[in-house]
């Protein structure tokens, strides 16, 4: 507590310093110009001579004077400003002053004498001292708030003479100075004593205000103190005269009570009779057994009353009584007789004589008792036929069983419709207690805030009104929050007079019901996945929109999308990263696509719009540029971005079809184009893509027959060493000898062929038959013969890769250096990890690695590190654009790379001698291209081969 209060005149202090000091430093201002003018009037009356500086020091002083006095005037206005920035500007005033009254000290000490030969040094020595001690005063009067202010202002102000003193070598002047040094000096304590003295006065005030604020602050407390006493002694008057009353009317309650007593102990006199009056009419048949005398009185049916021998009553009564009462009996009256209990009382059947069984009910008890031996003198009892009444109260426990185990909802109503009764099951569908709906009216349970409501309860009251009975389904939201679909039955009960007396109602609770039938609905018409509608649901609306659509909707367009890649990026992100894909995209869709009339998930990575084609809508084009727009944010899957492309297929209704079968199909062949044209495009359908569909059926059958039929056959085209011009290898290229057809050009069978399992197939073909061409030239003596073979990702992917090469190594019993696989970057692409293991184990063969297409795929620099690649190979695409600045900048970095590095470069497709000796002037390692020859079949190979004889490198 101590250090918050230090604190706090800590900060009082610090404020009042500045404050004081920005409200003084208006006088140290008017006080400066003062003495500066009277300073400048002295020189000018007695010693005529004009100074320019002096005159300019002067004006000088003056205007920082009088704008110093502005600022404070506008900026620093009582109680209005900021502490810090006063802070700062009364740090810059002071030094400001300060260093002017040096100046003006220094031009009267040094200058004028100097200047005007009238004005001596004498004159000099007083005039400074003059305007020093003066200004000095002024500052101790008024900057003494804080001990630095005073000294921005005083330290500055006596510099001049202090320099003096180092500077001169008069000793005449020695007096002076060791005068103005002892009067500097007395003034810089003074300024340290004021400061101080100040700094305690403003301590001072700050802990007296604090003070005067505790002391008003308890007076407040002490004043509310007062209060809550004051009230509480009112509160105790209160309730003083409370108990006094409380005893009065204790009082009056106690005689009001014993004159009901004694009023009740003459109606119990007179209600003796009535008693027994209502025994013969309950049908009660007192008994009085004198077990003293062994004699008892019974009452018959007749209510004649009649003294038997108590032994033979007994034997009799027990003749009667029903064999399986007949212990329950004997019990109950032993332990009465016996002082166990405090009556006897016992329920049990006895045989009338016509044979039947009925109920009776006996109660008795000991009236006296002999005072020796405690033994019963006599008892006394009442025998109540209660045939009739078990009858109906077993009824009645049945039906209240069934009522409290019902797995419906029962309530029982009074005639004006007011709940008298319900069943647990109905206090558990309302969310009420039995209590809280006795009462109430049948619909007070119930929300009745919206019109539809109100009309529906005041119909189901009519009904009742007029018919007695309702049966029928309701929505219904209880004023306990449960809403629920129920279905209600209604029914009058009424009495002989065919008057209402109560009303029964059955409720079921159908909300399961209705959930599940919505459950199934759902999981029916939508995909879980993405909550978009399923195809069954989506071919279900198409077919509504074509056959029953509205007479606004004139034409629509059916759009397939489908996710490029998507079976790779799949298996890359796992099934639980493409679920979450497949979410974000149905996401997606359904944002951008606010417009459509439907969105719909049909399998997989497939998607289907319904979009409406109107003059107020955007066009199809435009609506799905907008969709790929969208597409290209990336997607942030587990923390990773992925970017994503669509490929889009358009059909229209009616222009392409008007049933739902065919207008699909027609969608689904523009997205095959889309998809076989790369992906990230949009196709609209045209009639030519069912020639397109249909061409491509039937060349993948026939291109399944040619593997079987072994139409593949492979051709070669030459590699040329640039050092001498002589043949490096071969360039294995598969072709397709159709019987009917001739030879097909690969670029018309193989993306179709990658498509499906074929490539694989094909790829196994040419590593085959090149292993037996490099066998055949091997033994024609071309043992350093080494040939090319095309390998894609597929075939690095399905595992079987090494296990053809080393087939095709062992049955040909070739060298593996004889081989080289060309792969393009685009297959490094997946799995690198399981592709790199490949590749090593492929060069633990000697079969050389080629990256074929550098430059147009997925290009990276750590392909070169990481891969084990021997071979770069230069794309056509570069070598074609050699001439171009750019182009040619491109091919000879590559060149350069890969020579850098320690690979051969190969540049194909070189058809132009410019193109040749380009590339020769690089020192490219291989050239390739129609320049040197056409791809050439096997016999054609080899006469070029021995027309160019292989010379080893």
């Amino acid at each position: 507590m101590s250090d918050i209060q230090d604190e706090y005149v800590k900060q009082h202090v610090s404020a009042a310093q500045i404050t004081n000091t920005i409200r003084l430093s208006r006088f140290f201002l008017v006080s400066i110009l003062i003495v500066s003018l009277y300073v400048y009037c002295i020189y000018q009356f007695y010693f005529t001579k004009p100074s320019f500086y002096f005159n300019l020091w002067f004006i000088a002083t003056e205007l920082l004077s009088c704008l110093s006095l502005l600022i404070i005037s506008i900026y620093f206005k009582p109680h209005n400003f900021a502490l810090n920035h006063a802070h700062r500007w009364l740090q810059f005033q002071c030094l400001a002053i300060g260093s002017s009254i040096a100046i003006g000290i220094g031009l009267i000490y040094y200058y004028l004498p100097q200047y005007n030969p009238d004005f001596s040094h004498v004159n000099a020595l007083i005039l400074s001292a003059l305007l020093l001690i003066v200004s000095q005063a002024f500052a101790l009067t008024f900057l003494t708030q804080r001990l630095n202010y005073f000294c921005l202002a005083f330290i500055p102000a006596i510099f001049p003479y202090l320099a003096s003193q180092f500077i001169t070598t008069e000793t005449s002047n020695y007096l002076f100075y060791l005068t103005i040094n002892f009067t500097l000096i007395v003034i810089l304590l003074c300024a340290n004593s004021t400061t101080r003295i100040h700094k305690r006065i403003s301590a001072l005030y700050s802990k007296n205000n604090r003070l005067v604020k505790n002391a008003e602050q308890q007076v407040l407390w002490t004043d509310e103190l007062c209060q809550q006493l004051q009230t509480e002694i009112n509160r105790s008057k209160d309730i003083e005269l409370q108990l006094q009353l409380n005893n009065q009317l204790l009082e009056q309650k106690v005689k009001e009570r014993t004159f009901d007593i004694a009023k009740m102990n003459a109606d119990l006199e007179n209600q003796q009779q009535n008693l027994m009056l209502a025994h013969g009419v309950a049908g009660l048949r007192p008994w009085d057994w004198n077990i003293k005398d062994r004699e008892i009185l019974v009452t018959d049916s007749k209510h004649q009353k009649t003294l038997k021998p108590s032994k033979q009553h007994h034997h009799q009564l027990q003749s009667i009584i029903h064999p399986d009462d007949l212990e329950h009996f004997q019990t109950s009256m032993k332990q009465n007789l016996r002082g166990q209990t405090d009556q006897y009382e016992a329920t049990y059947r006895i045989q009338h004589t016509n044979g039947k069984w009925k109920w009776v009910h006996d109660i008795g008890r000991v009236i006296a008792r002999d005072p020796n031996n405690n033994k019963p003198l006599r008892m006394v009892g009442i025998r109540r036929d209660i045939h009739q009444e078990r009858t109906d109260q077993e009824r009645l426990k049945l039906a209240a069983s069934v009522l409290q185990q019902a797995a419906e909802g029962i309530f029982i109503l009074d005639e004006q419709l007011c709940y008298i009764d319900v069943n647990p099951f109905y206090e558990q569908l309302t969310g009420f207690t039995h209590d809280q709906i006795i009462g109430k009216h049948l619909f007070d349970i119930t929300s009745n805030y919206k019109p539809q409501q109100r009309n529906s309860h005041s119909s189901i009251i009519n009904q009742l009104d007029k018919m007695g009975e309702f049966d029928g389904e309701l929505n219904e939201k209880f004023l306990s929050g449960k809403e629920l679909t129920v279905w209600m039955r209604i029914n009058a009960i009424i009495d002989e007079k065919n008057r209402v007396t109560h009303y029964i109602g059955i409720v079921s609770d159908l909300t399961e019901r209705k959930l599940q039938e919505q459950r199934l609905s759902y999981l029916e018409n939508y995909d879980p996945l993405t909550d978009l509608p399923n195809r069954f649901y989506y071919n279900y609306q198409l077919h509504q929109y074509l056959v029953s659509q509205k007479d606004s909707i004139k034409q629509l367009a059916v759009i397939r999308l489908n996710i490029d890649r998507f079976r790779p990026l799949n298996e890359f992100l796992s099934n639980s990263g493409g679920d979450e894909l497949l979410r974000q995209v149905a996401q997606r869709l359904r944002l951008t696509n606010a417009e459509a009339l439907f969105v719909a998930h049909l399998n997989g990575d497939d998607f289907a719009i319904v979009y409406e084609i109107s003059h107020i809508r955007p066009s199809v084009q435009h609506h799905c540029e907008r969709m790929s727009k969208a597409f290209s944010l990336p997607f942030n899957i587990f923390g990773q971005d992925h970017i994503i492309t669509l490929s889009m297929g358009i059909a229209f209704y009616p222009e392409n079809g008007r049933q739902l079968d065919y207008l699909n199909n027609c969608a689904e062949q523009a997205l095959i184009e889309a998809k076989s044209l790369g992906g990230n495009t949009t196709r609209f359908y045209s009639n030519k893509n069912t020639a397109l569909l249909e061409q491509g059926i039937y060349l993948e059958r026939d291109l399944r027959l040619a593997i079987n039929n072994n139409e593949l056959i492979v051709y070669y085209q030459p590699k040329i060493n640039f050092s001498d011009q002589n043949i490096y290898g071969f360039e294995a290229l598969v072709r397709w000898n159709h019987p009917s057809k001739g030879i097909i050009p690969p670029n018309l069978f193989i993306p179709l062929a990658e498509q499906t399992s074929l490539i694989s197939d094909i790829g196994r073909i040419v590593i085959q038959q090149t292993a037996k061409q490099i066998r055949n030239w091997n033994d024609l003596g071309f043992n350093n013969i080494c040939v090319s073979v095309n390998v894609v990702a597929q075939q690095l992917q399905r595992g079987q890769l090494l296990e053809d090469l080393d087939h095709a190594i062992q049955t040909y019993k070739i060298s593996g250096s004889s081989l080289e696989l060309e792969i393009t970057e685009s297959s490094l692409l997946e799995n690198s990890v399981t592709v790199k293991n490949l590749l090593d184990e492929i060069k633990k063969r000697k079969i050389n690695i080629s990256l074929d297409d550098f430059g147009t795929g997925y290009s990276s620099l750590s392909y070169l590190a990481d891969f084990p690649i021997d071979i770069l190979k230069i794309d056509r695409s570069f070598i074609s654009r050699i001439g171009q600045n750019k182009q040619e900048a491109i091919v000879s970095a590559m060149i350069a790379m890969g020579k850098a590095m320690g690979m051969v470069v190969v540049a194909e497709g070189i058809e132009t001698e410019e193109q040749l000796q380009y590339l020769q002037d690089l020192e490219c390692d291989i050239a390739q291209g129609f320049l040197f020859s056409k791809p050439l079949p096997e016999s054609e190979a080899t006469t070029f081969l021995e027309q160019h004889r292989l010379i080893p490198s």
